[in-house]
């Protein structure tokens, strides 16, 4: 004769079986949940063993930028083409060159954010300012420093050259006289290589910086003092969502990179 279940025992039967299948997907979760931060931690070990040492220039152009997730995507070998592969790999931004300003009227508005942001992540960072033909280099210094923000381990300056004038290099002299006098250190060339062969090349007081040079295909450009590489302007990387970014490589190992800011870099003053 077969035993017939009251209301009661269906109810407390009912709620056993919740609680059991709630534990058990607890349980399912927090082991996921264990496993993944685990690999995470794995991954980011291996990623800060990678030999190459890669990171961003930026101004307002690039918008929102969340630099808590900022990483760029690489392959197994470490190497950042500036696309996105699969399966997702990434690693860590090791630097970071930020505009301040261009010619002598325009201050980039995400600069202090943008600064500030980073260095919260502990990502050493330049500043640059974009060289206009329009007025002298004196008055664009003057206006580049008035914004400028040193501090500590960053960075040297960077005079960004593009525009192909045959004055241009006298602005940059003005330039660089004035802001390396007030900042202490020498500061850093910025250009391509059609500008670099044209003039920054057989102009001694400039070929005497170092160079970070834009050359967008092949490989690092076999120049003196070469010390950065913008290999691309169309980069894609994770923390940038609505537009691309200029991708760099540093001439040099990790830490390389730290031994060229205690260096060359923003030293404490007193």
């Amino acid at each position: 004769m077969g035993t017939t279940l009251t209301n009661r025992q269906k109810n407390f039967l009912t709620s056993a079986c919740k609680f059991l299948c709630g534990l058990a997907i607890g349980a399912a979760f927090s082991f996921l949940v264990q496993r993944h931060e685990t690999t995470n931690n794995e991954e980011t070990a291996v990623e800060n063993d990678y030999p190459q040492v890669y990171g961003v220039d930026v101004s307002f152009w690039q918008g929102s930028i969340r630099w808590d997730q900022l990483a760029l995507p690489c392959d197994d070998a470490g190497f950042v083409s500036g696309k996105i592969p699969a399966p997702r790999k990434h690693r860590p931004v090791q630097f970071a060159f930020i505009r301040v300003t261009k010619g002598h009227s325009i201050v980039d508005s995400l600069y202090q954010s943008y600064y500030h942001e980073a260095k919260n992540q502990h990502i050493p960072c330049g500043a640059y300012h974009f060289l206009t033909d329009s007025v002298s280099g004196k008055m664009q210094a003057d206006v580049f420093l008035s914004h400028v923000q040193f501090e500590p381990n960053d960075l040297p300056p960077v005079l960004d050259i593009e525009i192909d004038s045959p004055t241009i290099i006298e602005k940059a002299k003005e330039w660089l006289e004035m802001v390396e006098k007030e900042c202490g250190v020498k500061a850093i060339i910025y250009t391509n290589m059609h500008m670099y062969e044209k003039w920054v090349k057989n102009a001694p007081l400039l070929n005497s910086h170092d160079l970070w040079l834009a050359k967008p295909r092949g490989e690092m450009p076999d120049v003196p003092n070469c010390k950065f590489w913008q290999f691309t302007h169309d980069g894609h990387v994770w923390g940038i969502i609505d537009n691309v970014v200029d991708i760099n490589q540093f001439n040099g190992t990790k830490e390389e990179l730290q031994e060229y800011i205690n260096t060359k870099g923003i030293s404490p003053k007193g």
